[in-house]
């Protein structure tokens, strides 16, 4: 349709209903399938699950997970679009394609942003986004097929190549969606962008989100119902060893002190930026001249506190991919991170006091995999490099608090795996969910073959 047919700041992908719909049911599916899986684990399949690493519920959720993947790289991503109106004068398209009376929303589908930004000259965000959306996908696909082949008796004895599978794609299964938090980010900032009557900016996820996105948490929950045992302990143990059970609550307390000053002033400083580029045609620059408008006034910015606010006013007015948004950041970013250090503190009280620690370590080694702060930390980066593409016409850059939420996520990881090695050391224990009578097998034999 010719873009003088179009309202001006027009979207194209799916209308708002359609992907509500969509969207609704695709969460419908990735709650129901789980559930009915872990009711027939418990009555019809009870015989299979006691003696299957993989219970039928990890498999029906793999399964649907990547049956929405396809979908997530194929689907319209999002769509956006920045119009200076100028009333009766007609309106200028600030984007790709844009000029007088002419404003195309920019439209891409995760494969699209591929091809775009390998033709533009970003070839190093093309390829991260190739990395996170595709490579790591087909990596936890073909590590997960691996090593259950592995297990199998008619294979050999190899139940720790088959142990190091697993616990690789539990380690990076979250690392297929660092985009997906910088893609939500976005949106607010261009949606953010307007200054009415003349500047306007709209934008929307679509169900290419919606589906990449459950793909992420799916395909992650699933991985991590897996029964498989965490035996890698590197160098954790010496650092265990070093800090001891007389010390490690002096250390935890400082060390979780640290992290919520860097991570509630993270969360309340500006993550990601967005401005209009000055290098405007001439003539807009006179026309904002003469309205008393300067490029500098055609900004946005966001921090998470403003974001999550955002996301549940749009959840209130009924826009479903603003409910997944919403979810990944107070759950996956804020919540688990928050509770993964909780336990952390009780593991650390525990080991102090001399009484068991090792429930507090499993509860925060399976919350830790789930919390992801480090996840949108790089997705903010990938979006930057990507829109490099754009930086005629926008430029996004990134703000004070992603660097304070990075490093509070250094000292998340160093209070883990401190608290982690003094455990270990102390209890002599693994971490994961085992299968029954697993420690009883001959590759039990931690010290001698995995600690570094």
């Amino acid at each position: 349709m010719a873009d003088e047919e179009q309202p001006v700041g027009y979207l194209d992908g799916h209308d708002i209903e359609e992907i509500n719909q969509i969207s609704a049911a695709l969460i419908a599916g990735m709650i129901l399938v789980p559930v009915i899986g872990a009711i027939l684990d418990c009555t019809l399949c009870k015989r299979y699950c006691e003696k299957s690493r993989e219970p039928l519920w990890v498999w029906l959720l793999m399964l649907l997970s990547y049956g929405y993947l396809i979908p997530g790289l194929v689907e319209v991503l999002f769509s956006f679009n920045i119009v200076f109106d100028m009333g009766s004068r007609g309106y200028f398209g600030i984007g790709p394609g844009g000029n007088i009376n002419h404003a195309p929303p920019t439209t891409e589908t995760m494969l699209g942003l591929i091809h775009l930004l390998s033709d533009t000259g970003g070839q190093l965000g093309a390829a991260l986004v190739i990395i996170y959306a595709i490579v790591i996908p087909i990596i936890k696909l073909l590590l997960t097929f691996f090593g259950n082949t592995l297990q199998l008796e008619r294979c050999g004895t190899h139940r720790t190549a088959s142990r190091r599978c697993i616990q690789m794609v539990q380690n990076i299964s979250k690392w297929a969606c660092p985009d997906m938090f910088a893609y939500i980010i976005l949106m607010h900032l261009v949606r953010s962008l307007t200054v009415p009557p003349y500047f306007k900016a709209n934008g929307r996820l679509d169900i290419g989100f919606t589906f990449f996105s459950l793909f992420c948490i799916g395909s992650t929950v699933a991985s991590l119902g897996i029964r498989v045992s965490d035996r890698e302990h590197f160098c954790f143990q010496a650092l265990g060893r070093m800090v001891g059970p007389s010390r490690v609550l002096y250390v935890a307390t400082a060390l979780s002190l640290a992290f919520y000053v860097l991570f509630f002033c993270g969360l309340s400083q500006t993550v990601m930026s967005l401005e209009v580029a000055k290098s405007l045609p001439p003539f807009i620059t006179l026309v904002l001249k003469y309205l008393g408008l300067k490029t500098e006034d055609l900004e946005s910015s966001v921090n998470v506190f403003n974001l999550i606010h955002g996301l549940a006013k749009e959840t209130g007015e009924g826009k479903v991919t603003s409910l997944v948004g919403f979810i990944m950041f107070v759950v996956f970013v804020i919540g688990m991170t928050l509770v993964d250090m909780l336990a952390l503190m009780c593991a650390a009280i525990a080991t102090y006091q001399e009484v068991p620690a090792t429930r507090y370590m499993k509860f925060a080694w399976f919350v830790k995999k789930l919390s992801m702060v480090d996840v949108m930390c790089m997705g903010v980066l990938v979006v930057t490099l990507c829109f490099s593409m754009y930086r005629e016409y926008v430029i996004v850059t990134m703000g004070p608090g992603q660097w304070l939420l990075v490093a509070a996520e250094v000292v998340h990881y160093l209070t883990y795996y401190t608290v982690k090695g003094v455990v270990e050391v102390t209890e002599d224990v693994d971490f994961g969910q085992a299968m029954r009578d697993e420690e009883s097998k001959a590759d039990t034999d931690i010290s001698s073959e995995e600690t570094i």
